[in-house]
């Protein structure tokens, strides 16, 4: 049994979709590891640190699933977590600290604070948008610069004095809305590249409704803390590959068609670094540091099938004046069991426009994007979600039964 197992039977029966604890999994694996391990390429090595947004309708059991994932790594010994709630500043002085737990800092003795030792953090919470506040350009492109694992990162003038930090190494595992992303993460952030950094998940909520969850019990976690535990003691340094592994590799390289979405067009060009982290991470959790073709082909499923979605993860975002609205009418639609007429959809958004004609516009503009479609459902016409695929990959290089059927659902 592989890490990904061990995590899927400790979390149980669960209403979040699958793919969020898959996710949330490849997230303490990273957490866990931090520079302990890397893969050499070029001039500069890859680390295993990923940002992860799990992205959903208010209800898709975001917050659960980053929860559980917490609660691993904490009974693991992990204990640097950044904040649920902070300022830019305080930040990076507690990404200082996070270097020694018994590290005190006097802040009137010295006019520099310089670490030389690895500072690892990891952002963990079901609310992104409580973490970085509202459109904060500065944090985002500190937090920007971060996930490249800088050899030093130096913030000026905390407190009338610098902060060096050596080897500052981030995580994030957050929650959020489509609103709540736009909120965090305003247009003109788009040509900032945290896009390009961030792996949006998106799912929508299951069938599954669990009452009465059965209650955990307390060493129901030991057998998964005692696998993390061994793989950071165990899985040291540079990572080796396999000729066929190259191969393929190379081939996925040159033949990825990329995200139609032209918001993507970053995160298209850093999408091979993405594919290394987690055909590395997927590595990890097979317990080896030689990486075969099978890890890089389930690696790319895994990636492939979040792709498909992420656009969906952006809603509107970035698109135009009516992306909030958009937005918000997208959300209802996909919460609904039947059709919304047009009238139903006014009085949901009839605040944030001036004229109902608008809505009219908005509404012309989401059925020629194929967002949503004109159906009659029990004798009721109303507007319902379209689904469409958006990406004509080579099925080769897929592994379509490493995951479930809810997680393919391509």
């Amino acid at each position: 049994m592989d890490y990904f197992e061990e995590y899927f039977s400790y979390v149980g029966e669960s209403e979040a979709p699958r793919c969020f604890h898959r996710w949330c999994a490849i997230a303490t694996l990273s957490a866990t590891i931090g520079r302990n391990v890397f893969l050499p390429f070029g001039h500069k090595p890859i680390y295993l640190n990923q940002y992860i947004l799990l992205m959903g309708a208010p209800g898709t059991r975001k917050s659960s699933a980053i929860g559980i994932a917490k609660r691993v790594l904490e009974k693991s010994g992990y204990k640097n977590f950044a904040k649920d709630r902070t300022s830019k500043e305080r930040f990076f002085l507690d990404m200082a600290r996070n270097l020694d737990a018994d590290f005190d800092l006097d802040l009137e003795a010295v006019e520099a604070l310089v670490l030389d030792a690895p500072s690892e953090t990891m952002i963990a919470n079901g609310e992104f948008l409580d973490f970085i506040g509202q459109g904060d350009m500065d944090f985002l492109t500190a937090l920007t610069n971060l996930w490249d694992n800088l050899d030093k990162y130096e913030h000026p003038k905390l407190h009338g004095r610098s902060v060096v930090i050596d080897k500052p190494t981030l995580n994030i595992l957050g929650g959020a809305t489509v609103k709540g992303l736009g909120m965090a993460i305003p247009p003109e952030a788009l040509g900032t590249g945290i896009l390009s950094r961030l792996l949006l998940i998106y799912a929508e909520m299951t069938d599954k409704k669990i009452t009465f969850p059965a209650p955990v019990a307390e060493d129901a976690s030991d057998n998964i803390v005692e696998t993390l535990k061994k793989i950071k003691t165990d899985l040291k340094g540079a990572i080796t590959r396999t000729k066929e592994a190259d191969k393929l590799l190379d081939r996925m390289y040159k033949t990825d068609p990329g995200i139609e979405d032209g918001r993507f067009a970053d995160y298209s060009a850093r999408r091979f670094i993405h594919l290394l982290k987690t055909a590395m991470i997927i590595m990890i959790a097979d317990g080896k540091t030689t990486l075969t073709a099978e890890h890089a082909l389930k690696a790319n499923t895994v990636l492939y099938a979040a792709e498909l979605k992420m656009a969906k993860g952006l809603g509107e975002f970035g698109k135009s004046k009516y992306s909030d609205v958009a937005n918000s009418i997208i959300d209802a639609l996909t919460r609904t069991i039947k059709p919304m007429s047009h009238s139903e959809i006014w009085k949901l958004v009839a605040k944030d426009l001036s004229d109902v004609k608008e809505l009219g516009t908005i509404m012309k503009n989401l059925l020629t994007s194929d967002k949503v479609q004109v159906i009659t459902v029990a004798g009721k016409q109303g507007y319902m979600p379209l689904h469409k695929e958006h990406r004509n990959w080579d099925t080769s290089l897929l592994v379509p039964d490493y995951l479930t059927a809810e997680e393919r659902n391509f």
